[in-house]
This record gives structure tokens, C-alpha cells and sequence, in this order.
């Protein structure tokens, strides 16, 4: 279902006091829907998450953030900005409209949408996902269609992220750990061939995979780190990984795949998705939209 973009500006002012005029959103080519936010201009890309069969499940949406006369800046600097302006919810609350609205304008119906959450949205904020909910159900999206994606290891406070994550699942979004492995030491053992980590994945009582295990995430995104350090012979303790979130329901991704050799041993480790750059790179909404390739072909 589809709304005139007059009517969703009359519902965000009213109803989430978000004014898009504000913000000058305009449509823009080959870029999509674009705002301003504190004098940065922000876009969409989205890049596809795949199965190992080629076919796209999902798009993660991902910032692309400039200033006007300065050039890009990183997802992290932008938020900075508005960590450092003490507008940290209004900003978050306008980039997950406008991916939404790129998103719901260009891909099919039945993609999942892959948002991150800044970490300290997860412990300062109460009843997480319902106002953004308001957007989707203005679209007829349902919230499962969403996963929220979250770095667990940026989050110190335990109980507080255990209590984001279920009000987020209360609300029907599906949820993702993001960049698993990428702050912990003990992970990247794992694809060391030189020093022993077999421990690590018999070891259910590690502490980095215990408060994973504990969220029972729907989703568990393995950081780059892990598949772009790996060798051959890490390949059955990979598994061995993948396996563990498996035994909680949890589908895995092998993130950062850039290479023939990666994607090789992506698929061997029994991972249930596969993203990188080497199967997809991430594109505007207005950007013409590329079929599957050669490298998921069988």
C-alpha cells in the first residue's frame, strides 16, 4: 500500500512530531529520498543480504551522510554529531524514516529490512520500536519484516539490553547481533590457524558467546575479521560456531566477503547468509537495481 508523501508528513508532525519539511526531504536521482539534518545531507544505500543459493532475503540500510561543503562522514561521525547536539532521538527517528521510505519505494514487498540501532538508544530509551512502528503500520509493513540489528558488545549494561530486546520482540521486529566477534579476543582465535581455538566452541560458558546465546537472537552477523583472517583449516571450528547458534534457532551471516576464496569458505562453514562486497555492493534507492551475478552461481 502506498500513501501520498503529504499525508505521512501530516502523520509524522502530528503524531511523532518529526516535521520532513524540516529536514527539506526531497527525491532526488540517482540517490532516492534525501534530507538535512544539522547541516549534513542524508541518503540511503542498502546492500543485499543473500542465501548461499543466490537468492536475496534482505537489505541492510546503511547511512551515507556528507557535509554539504566538507565531503562524507562515517555512519559513526554523523550520529556523533548528534550525540554532541543532544539529538541523538530525532536523528535516529529520521534516518529510519527515510530508509523506510527509500526502502518501501524500491524493493520487493517481501524483503526483509535490516536496521541498526545506535547502542545507546538500546539502555535510554523506553518501549523501543513502538514509535517507529507507527511509520510501518502507515505503510501496512509489518514489524517482522524488520530486523533490528544491535552490537551487543557495545552495551555494558546487561539487564538494560536483555529489556530492549524483548521489547522489540514483544513488537513482532525480528533481531540481529551485529559484527559478532569483532571486540572480543577470544573470538579471533578462531580463524588464527597458529594458536588454539578449538576451546572456544566447546566451550559454552565463554562469556562473549553467553550473553549472545542468553538474547537468543533471531539472526547472529559474524564480523569480517572472522571470515577475512580465516584459512582452510579454521573451517570446522567456523562450523563449529555456526553450529551453536543453530542450536538456539538463530541464522547466521558471514559478513565482509570480498574474495572468491572468502565466499569459498563462507559456504563451507554452513552459514545460513552470505554479504560483502564481492557478491554486492551497497546501492542508492535511485540507483538502477543489478540482478544476481556470477558469484553465488553454483
Amino acid at each position: 500500500m502506498t500513501h501520498p508523501l503529504a499525508e505521512l508528513k501530516l502523520m509524522l508532525r502530528h503524531n511523532l512530531f518529526l516535521d520532513l519539511d524540516e529536514h527539506a526531504l526531497m527525491n532526488t536521482k540517482p540517490d532516492g529520498l534525501v534530507c538535512s539534518f544539522l547541516g549534513m545531507r542524508l541518503a540511503s544505500a542498502f546492500q543485499p543480504i543473500f542465501r548461499s543459493s543466490g537468492e536475496v532475503i534482505g537489505r541492510e540500510a546503511l547511512l551515507r551522510a556528507s557535509l554539504f561543503e566538507h565531503g562524507t562522514l562515517t555512519p559513526d561521525a554523523a550520529f556523533n554529531v548528534a550525540i554532541e547536539t543532544q539529538q541523538l532521538v530525532q536523528f535516529d527517528r529520521l534516518v529510519r524514516t527515510l530508509h523506510l521510505l527509500n526502502e518501501s519505494s524500491s524493493f520487493a514487498e517481501d524483503e526483509l529490512l535490516f536496521l541498526n540501532v545506535h547502542p545507546r538508544l538500546l539502555t535510554s530509551v523506553n518501549d523501543h520500536g513502538r514509535t517507529f512502528e507507527q511509520i510501518l503500520h502507515y505503510y501496512s509493513i509489518p514489524t517482522s519484516r524488520v530486523v533490528i540489528e544491535i552490537k551487543e558488545s557495545a552495551v555494558d549494561d546487561v539487564a538494560r539490553l536483555s529489556d530492549a530486546v524483548s521489547n522489540y520482540r514483544s513488537l513482532g521486529y525480528k533481531i540481529a547481533v551485529d559484527d559478532f566477534g569483532a571486540a572480543h579476543s577470544g573470538i579471533a582465535r578462531i580463524a588464527n590457524p597458529v594458536r588454539r581455538y578449538d576451546s572456544l566452541v566447546s566451550n559454552k560458558d565463554t562469556v562473549e558467546l553467553n550473553r549472545v546465546l542468553a538474547l537468543r537472537p533471531d539472526i547472529v552477523k559474524l564480523d569480517r575479521a572472522v571470515i577475512h583472517a580465516a584459512e582452510r583449516s579454521a573451517v570446522p571450528v567456523i562450523q563449529g560456531l555456526v553450529n551453536i547458534f543453530h542450536s538456539i534457532g538463530a541464522q547466521v551471516v558471514i559478513e565482509g566477503i570480498e574474495t572468491a576464496e572468502q565466499l569459498a569458505l563462507a559456504r563451507d562453514t554452513g552459514a545460513d547468509l552470505l554479504q560483502g562486497y564481492y557478491l554486492a555492493h551497497p546501492q542508492f534507492a535511485g540507483e538502477q537495481r543489478r540482478g544476481l551475478t556470477e558469484p553465488l552461481a553454483t
